[in-house]
C-alpha cells in the first residue's frame, strides 16, 4: 500500500472531522450545500416517505421499448424499492455527456450528484465553481464508502483538486476494466514463413514487412498486410517507442515533453518506412472509422491487429471466415529504451461529483454507502434464478438473450461497485456462455488479458493539471498534431524531421514554455501524492 497516499486519505478525514466538529444543529431534515445557492428543505418522496435525489445516467439507447426508458424501468424500480432513498434518474446522451451535463448547470437543472469517466470531468467542473468538496460530508455521513477509500488510497489524487480538498467519489476497476489496448498476431503465418514471435520494434517490422511480401495465406496472391488497426493505432505505435500518458515523462525530478524526443522520430520514422512499403494500407488515411482496417482483419488478410486487448467479434468472423486462422496475444515489444506496457486506464472508475445546491448530501452518501455495499449486484448481474444462477460463487447467465434485453442497458445505474475478481480466468470461463466455442474464445480472452496486464503501463504523472492554460494548449494542440504526424507518415515529400520541426514551433506558437513551467510547479507542488 502507498504509504503517502494513505497518510494523505487519513489527513483529510482528520481535517474533515475537525471542521465538522465545529457544526450544530440537526442535519436530518435540512442539509445546506457549501456553494452560494445551498440550502433548502430535503424532498422526499410521498408514497415511500424516503429521502429524494437526483443523478445523472448515460443514454446509449440501449433501454429497449418495452423495458420502459432510462427513467423508468424496472431497475429504477428495483433501486427505488431497496435503496435508503429514491432516486430520479437524468439521462444525458452518451455522445455529448459532458456537454449536456455543462448545459443542465448552466440552467441551474442539474442533479444532485453527475458523472463521467476521467478526472478532467470534475477538474472542469471545479473551475467553473458548479460542484461542491465532499470529504466533510464523507466524513460525516458515510460508513462503507469511507471505509473503502482507506482501503483505496490510490484512488485519491483522482478525486482531489488542486486545493487539497476531495471534489469527488469513485469506486476502482477491476482488471477487466484497467486493460485496455491489445497486440494480436496471426500465429499460422508466423508457422508458415517459419518465423519467431516478435520481441522487439525491429523483429516486429520484420515480421510485418515479411507478412506483407512473402505470402503468408500460401494462395499465391500479394494481397495481404502486415499490419492493420483500430483507433488506438498511433497510441500503441508510440507506447512501444516509450510514449507515457498524456506525453510528460519525469527526468531527474523535471517534467518533459516526450513529443518530439529521439524515440518519437524513430517512432514515425519506422511507420513512415512501414507506409512507403505498403506493409500498411495506404487507403487507411481516408479510412477515418477503420472499417477498412477491422475488414482486412476478418477476412484473413492483416497479420498483426492493433486493436484492444478483447477483440471477440473479430474473432468470431474471421474464426467463420478463415477457419484454421489463429490469432494470438501478442506482449508488447520492447523498443529503444525497453519493455513498457500498453495503455491501461487509471485505477478510479466512475468520476461522481456533487452539485453546489445539493440540498441533502447526506441522502447522497446514504446511497453510495448501500450501492457500494450491495446495491451494485442488482443492476449488474440481475435477478438469481431469473438472470444468473451462482456457479462456485460467480454468477453466471442463463439466458443470454433475456439479460441483452432486460439487463445490458442498466449496469451503469451502479455508480460504484464493490466488485472484486479474484479468479480472472475462472471468471471470464464462468461469465462466458457455455458454447463450444464461446469457452474457446474465453480461454483466449483470458490471455489477452493477462498479456495486456503483465506489463505496467508507463504513467510518470497520474494525470495532467486542470488549469485553463494547461488544458486550453492541449485543445489547441491536440488537431495541429494529428495534422502532422498524419503527413509525416504519408507524404513521400514531407519527411519526420521537418515534422517534427513544424511541431516544435506550433508548440512555441502556442505559449508552450509557459505551459512547461507551469507544470513543473504544479508537478513540484504535487509530487509527494504520485509516488
Amino acid at each position: 500500500m502507498n504509504k503517502k497516499l494513505t497518510a494523505l486519505a487519513l489527513a483529510v478525514t482528520m481535517a474533515a472531522g475537525a471542521a465538522m466538529a465545529g457544526c450544530s444543529g440537526d442535519s436530518s431534515a435540512t442539509t445546506g450545500g457549501t456553494g452560494a445557492s445551498g440550502g433548502g428543505t430535503t424532498k422526499q418522496d410521498e408514497g415511500s416517505g424516503k429521502k429524494e435525489i437526483s443523478i445523472s445516467i448515460l443514454e446509449r439507447g440501449q433501454c429497449p421499448a418495452e423495458e420502459g426508458t432510462m427513467e423508468d424501468n424496472r431497475w429504477v424500480n428495483w433501486i427505488n424499492e431497496n435503496s435508503p432513498v429514491k432516486v430520479n434518474w437524468v439521462p444525458v446522451p452518451r455522445t455529448e455527456s459532458v456537454a449536456k451535463i455543462n448545459a443542465l448547470f448552466a440552467s441551474d437543472s442539474a442533479p444532485d450528484l453527475v458523472w463521467e469517466f476521467g478526472k478532467t470531468f470534475m477538474d472542469s467542473l471545479i473551475q467553473q465553481g458548479v460542484i461542491q468538496p465532499v470529504d466533510e460530508y464523507i466524513e460525516q455521513y458515510s460508513t462503507e464508502y469511507k471505509a473503502y477509500l482507506e482501503k483505496h488510497p490510490e484512488l485519491v489524487p483522482y478525486l482531489t483538486g488542486d486545493d487539497g480538498k476531495m471534489y469527488a467519489m469513485t469506486s476502482a476497476r477491476t482488471p477487466l476494466g484497467v486493460a485496455n489496448h491489445g497486440i494480436w498476431i496471426r500465429q499460422d503465418w508466423l508457422d508458415n514463413l517459419g518465423l519467431q514471435t516478435p520481441t522487439t520494434t525491429n523483429e516486429l517490422y520484420d515480421v510485418a514487412y515479411k507478412f506483407t511480401k512473402n505470402d503468408p495465406d500460401k494462395n499465391g496472391v500479394d494481397d495481404t498486410f502486415g499490419l492493420s488497426f483500430n483507433y488506438n493505432f498511433l497510441s500503441i505505435m508510440k507506447t512501444l517507442f516509450g510514449q507515457p500518458d498524456g506525453n510528460m515523462e519525469v527526468i531527474d525530478g523535471q517534467l518533459r515533453d516526450w513529443v518530439g524526443t529521439d524515440e518519437y522520430a524513430q517512432c514515425f520514422d519506422m511507420l513512415k518506412k512501414m507506409y512507403n512499403e505498403g506493409i500498411i494500407d495506404p487507403e487507411y488515411i481516408t479510412d477515418t472509422n477503420f472499417e477498412r482496417q477491422r475488414e482486412l482483419v476478418v477476412t484473413g488478410k492483416a497479420g498483426i491487429w492493433l486493436s484492444g486487448y478483447n477483440m471477440e467479434s473479430e474473432w468470431r468472423e474471421l474464426k467463420k471466415n478463415v477457419p484454421e486462422a489463429v490469432f494470438i496475444p501478442l506482449e508488447p515489444v520492447a523498443g529503444p529504451k525497453g519493455k513498457g506496457g500498453l495503455y491501461q486506464e487509471p485505477p478510479a472508475n466512475k468520476i461522481i461529483c456533487m452539485n453546489r445546491n445539493a440540498k441533502d448530501p447526506e441522502a447522497c452518501l446514504e446511497f453510495i454507502d448501500w450501492m457500494l455495499k450491495e446495491g451494485w449486484k442488482g443492476p449488474t448481474y440481475g435477478t438469481e434464478g431469473v438472470h444468473y444462477k451462482m456457479v462456485d460463487g460467480i454468477p453466471q447467465k442463463t439466458d443470454v438473450e433475456k439479460n441483452k434485453r432486460e439487463l445490458n442497458y442498466a449496469t451503469e445505474y451502479a455508480i460504484v461497485s464493490g466488485e472484486v475478481i479474484n479468479d480472472i480466468g475462472k471468471y471470464i470461463a464462468i461469465t462466458s456462455a457455455q458454447d463450444e466455442l464461446s469457452q474457446e474464445y474465453a480461454k483466449l480472452r483470458t490471455l489477452g488479458l493477462d498479456t495486456a496486464m503483465k506489463n505496467k503501463f508507463r504513467r510518470d504523472i497520474p494525470y495532467l493539471p486542470a488549469s485553463e492554460l494547461s488544458s486550453k494548449y492541449n485543445s489547441d494542440f491536440f488537431s495541429i498534431q494529428n495534422s502532422i504526424e498524419a503527413k509525416m507518415i504519408s507524404d513521400p515529400s514531407y519527411s519526420v524531421a521537418e515534422g517534427i520541426t513544424e511541431i516544435e514551433s506550433e508548440k512555441k506558437g502556442l505559449g508552450f514554455d509557459d505551459v512547461m513551467k507551469e507544470r513543473q510547479e504544479w508537478y513540484e507542488k504535487n509530487k509527494d501524492l504520485f509516488n
